[in-house]
């Protein structure tokens, strides 16, 4: 299976990851000035991370028996356990 890493990105998706460079660096500047963080800035690292997670088509790893493991870091689209749903032929 020949899966593509993204390597090229169009003005519009890097004005996205500034987007998310700015969230994330608003965050850590809250959380060392006052030792604290609001929830909205978290919820907005979640969609934020989420959209790098499409943008990059990142995959969660899967183990021996090919079922995803959603509490690991992701892999690259590439990697050889990255976790693809397949469809199931014989209920077709």
């Amino acid at each position: 299976m020949n899966r593509e890493v993204k390597t090229h990105l169009t003005r519009d998706e890097v004005v996205k990851l500034l987007e998310i460079y700015n969230t994330i660096d608003a965050a850590v500047d809250d959380s060392l000035e006052m030792l604290d963080i609001r929830l909205s800035q978290l919820s907005e690292l979640r969609d934020k991370s989420q959209s790098l997670r499409v943008m990059f088509n990142f995959r969660y790893p899967m183990n021996e028996e090919g079922n995803p493991q959603h509490w690991r870091e992701s892999v690259m689209p590439d990697d050889p356990n990255a976790f693809y749903w397949k469809e199931d032929k014989d209920n077709e």
